[in-house]
C-alpha cells in the first residue's frame, strides 16, 4: 500500500472507535489523510489514535453523531484547523436485537438516531465545505438494508436510509463535484457488533457456513473498498452500492439473531 491518494487531503471518519470505522481511519491515513475520527467512547478513539502508522496523523474526537449541534462544531473546528474537508465517512452505527412485537418506540429512536440521523447530520454539516473540495461522502450501510434478518427491525430500516441519502446526495450535489455512495458490508469480524460471537463456540463458524466464501469479511477489506471510493480513482462513481459481503446476498440464508418461532415459517435468518 505504497500509494498516497491522500496526502493534504482531510478525513472526517464517524464511528471511528472500533471495527470498521477504526479499519477505514487508519487505511485513509496511511494514504496521507489527516483524519479525524469520532465516536462516543473517548478511550477507543484514543487507542485507535495510537495506532495510526507512522507519520501519518489520526485525531480522536469525542461527538455523538445523534447530536446534531455536536457534529456541526466538530465539522467547524475542523474547518478552523485544516482550512478544508475532503472525505466523509458515515461509519457510525449500532444494531438492536429482538423481534418486532417486542419492539420498543425508544429502541426504535435510538437506533435511527445514529444510523440515520448520525449520517443526515454529518453530510448537512460537511457538504458546503466538500463542494469546495470537491469531495466524497461514503456512507455504511449493510446487507441488511437489502434482504433483512430475522430479529433485528430497527437495525435493517435504519441502514436503509444509508443508500437512499448516498442516491438523494449524488442527485443533488453531483454537479458540484461532490460524490456520494454506499458500501453495504455483510457479516465482517470483528467489529463492535460481531465481536461477541468470539464468546459463543462455533457461532462464526455457523454463519460463515452461508456465506459462499465460507468466511467472514475482515475490517480491512471494507476500508479497502472505501479508500477507492473516496479516491480520485473513483471519480465517476457517484449514487452507487457496493456490496462488500463474499456473495452473502446471493443466498442470504443465515442463522437468525433470535430464536424463529415454532409457528413462524422458518425465514433463514438474514443479517449483516
Amino acid at each position: 500500500m505504497a500509494e498516497k491518494r491522500f496526502l493534504d487531503r482531510v478525513a472526517l471518519v464517524t464511528g471511528g472507535g472500533s471495527g470498521m470505522g477504526a479499519a477505514i481511519a487508519l487505511r485513509l491515513a496511511a494514504e496521507g489523510a489527516t483524519t479525524v475520527i469520532a465516536g462516543r467512547d473517548p478511550e477507543k478513539l484514543s487507542r485507535v489514535a495510537e495506532r495510526a502508522p507512522e507519520g501519518s496523523t489520526v485525531i480522536p474526537r469525542s461527538v455523538d453523531v445523534g447530536d446534531e449541534p455536536a457534529v456541526v462544531a466538530l465539522v467547524d473546528d475542523m474547518i478552523e484547523r485544516f482550512g478544508r474537508l475532503d472525505v466523509l465517512v458515515n461509519c457510525a452505527g449500532v444494531t438492536d436485537i429482538g423481534l418486532f412485537a417486542d419492539l420498543d418506540a425508544k429502541t426504535w429512536r435510538d437506533t435511527f438516531a445514529v444510523n440515520a440521523d448520525g449520517l443526515f447530520h454529518a453530510a448537512r454539516a460537511a457538504i458546503p465545505h466538500l463542494k469546495a473540495t470537491r469531495g466524497s461522502i461514503v456512507n455504511i450501510g449493510s446487507s441488511n438494508a437489502l434482504r433483512n434478518n430475522y430479529g433485528q427491525v430497527a437495525y435493517g430500516a435504519s441502514k436503509s436510509a444509508a443508500e437512499n441519502l448516498s442516491a438523494s446526495i449524488a442527485i443533488e450535489c453531483g454537479a458540484d463535484g461532490v460524490r456520494a455512495n454506499t458500501v453495504h458490508p455483510g457479516v465482517i469480524f470483528p467489529t463492535g457488533m460481531t465481536g461477541q460471537m468470539a464468546d459463543h463456540p462455533g457461532l462464526l463458524e455457523s454463519y460463515a457456513a452461508h456465506i459462499p466464501m465460507r468466511r467472514a469479511g475482515t475490517p480491512e477489506e471494507i476500508a479497502a473498498v472505501v479508500a477507492f471510493l473516496a479516491s480520485p480513482e473513483a471519480g465517476y462513481i457517484n449514487g452507487a452500492s457496493i456490496v462488500v459481503d463474499g456473495g452473502l446476498n446471493q443466498v442470504m440464508h443465515l442463522p437468525a439473531v433470535v430464536p424463529v418461532s415454532a409457528a413462524t415459517p422458518d425465514h433463514g435468518g438474514r443479517r449483516a
